[in-house]
């Protein structure tokens, strides 16, 4: 790359220019242009469509053709805009619903508690915890989270909450729902909620 005070150029290993940028204030304005002789240099078109599309957080392909006579700079016209996005499928596939007589909702505060333990995140906390625990009150929709260093300490915070919610509250959890990870399924997690009677 090559900058001057007009802007700045960009040349192959051939030294010939492939992109130039001319300077407005402290703004760069690219001119790309896609020559036969440097077809790497810029995507395709299909590329570029697929990569406007998730910038623009998987905006639908219509909608995305509309921003050629919105913007300058995005020239989609052309495109025949048929790339399949995984997001999109993925975040579009039609979930069976359980039927109506197995969905249970709650009628009080800590009549059934959700939880979960999250995957563990690659950047830990200021004191070093990797994982995150929720609990979710059914009726209230009300959110405690945990920081845990390990899984294995999932059975002292749930005793900790559980303190905590009752004693606050004054009614007992009745059902807790999770996941069935291991760190919910120990013989000694079961003991537990059978002796406080908790399904």
């Amino acid at each position: 790359m090559e900058f001057d005070k007009d802007g700045y150029k960009v040349n192959n290993a051939r030294k010939v220019v492939v992109v130039e940028a001319r300077r407005d204030k402290n703004l760069y304005l690219l001119n790309v242009k896609v020559r036969k002789d440097t077809p790497h240099i810029v995507n395709s078109l299909e590329e570029s469509a697929m990569l406007w599309h998730e910038r623009l957080g998987h905006l639908n392909m219509a909608s995305l053709k509309e921003l050629d006579a919105m913007v300058d700079g995005v020239n989609l016209k052309e495109v025949s805009l048929h790339r399949i996005c995984e997001g999109c499928i993925k975040s579009k596939h039609e979930i069976t619903s359980l039927p109506k007589d197995e969905i249970t909702r709650a009628s009080q505060l800590l009549e059934i508690i959700h939880t979960n333990v999250c995957e563990p995140m690659r950047t830990t906390s200021h004191g070093r915890a990797q994982y995150f625990f929720t609990f979710i009150d059914d009726f209230s929709r009300k959110t405690h989270v945990y920081l845990l260093k390990a899984k294995g300490k999932v059975f002292e915070k749930f005793k900790q909450y559980k303190a905590l919610v009752e004693n606050k509250i004054g009614h007992k959890i009745k059902v807790l729902r999770s996941n069935n990870g291991g760190e919910f399924v120990s013989k000694k997690f079961d003991t537990f909620l059978a002796k406080c009677g908790i399904q």
